[in-house]
């Protein structure tokens, strides 16, 4: 069963069991993390689940979709590296291990 390893914004790390968790945005609502709103449920409609996946995953991790991009750079503006919604990010036995970040704010 895939491990994700959440760096939460407020500095701690909350590592968890996928279990049957779709996605990584999942995972993380069902398990309350602060600073996850996913105010849309998982549809590609809020851009209020953004992670930031590090570079030694980023080739691991499917990329994101145009209108997944278009959602994050309409929401902030930019399209930092790494930068992703995570609901986007399919949970996977080749994600085990995957660490993401949870940013101060989702835009």
């Amino acid at each position: 069963m895939p491990q994700i390893t959440f760096l939460l914004p407020d500095g701690g790390t909350q590592t968890l069991e996928a279990g049957d968790a779709p996605t990584v945005m999942h995972l993380a609502i069902r398990h309350d993390l602060p600073g996850m709103p996913a105010e849309c449920g998982g549809q590609l409609a809020c851009a209020t689940c953004m992670v930031d996946v590090p570079e030694d995953w980023r080739g691991r991790v499917p990329e994101a979709s145009p209108d997944e991009r278009d959602m994050i750079e309409d929401r902030i503006g930019s399209l930092p590296e790494g930068r992703r919604l995570c609901c986007q990010i399919a949970v996977t036995p080749a994600l085990d291990g995957l660490v993401v970040r949870i940013p101060e704010r989702q835009g």
